[in-house]
């Protein structure tokens, strides 16, 4: 994963827009834009970015999707595969209530045929 697709994961994450993160390091938008789709960027706004996200350079290099750790509060650190568990029961919930949904239209279709045979 480049420079830019790492920095646009941790943005997202982290819940802000590209409008946000330019304004937090003293940059355009235009330029986490830029960033972020091709993976250039100066090593000096790639620290301001990373001074953002409360990270280290190394860590920032070596890290894999699973890995990234962002401080959302001080006392607070919200890890990826937090959210990748959370994904998974959003998921989980999604193929439920479709299920319910079924269900729900079959009992309705059911009482409707019932009525039609009272008649």
């Amino acid at each position: 994963m480049h420079t830019g697709k790492k920095i646009k994961l941790l943005r997202n994450l982290k819940g802000i827009s590209q409008e946000q993160l330019a304004t937090k390091i003293g940059r355009t938008r235009a330029l986490i834009s830029h960033i972020e789709q091709s993976g250039q960027v100066n090593y000096e706004t790639l620290l301001l970015i990373l001074n953002f996200f409360n990270l280290k350079k190394d860590d920032f290099d070596n890290f894999e999707q699973n890995q990234i750790k962002l401080t959302k509060t001080k006392d607070n650190t919200l890890q990826i595969d937090e959210l990748q568990k959370l994904k998974e029961q959003i998921s989980s919930c999604q193929k439920e209530n479709s299920i319910l949904k079924e269900l729900v239209d079959s009992q309705k279709e059911i009482i409707k045929l019932l009525k039609e045979k009272k008649k």
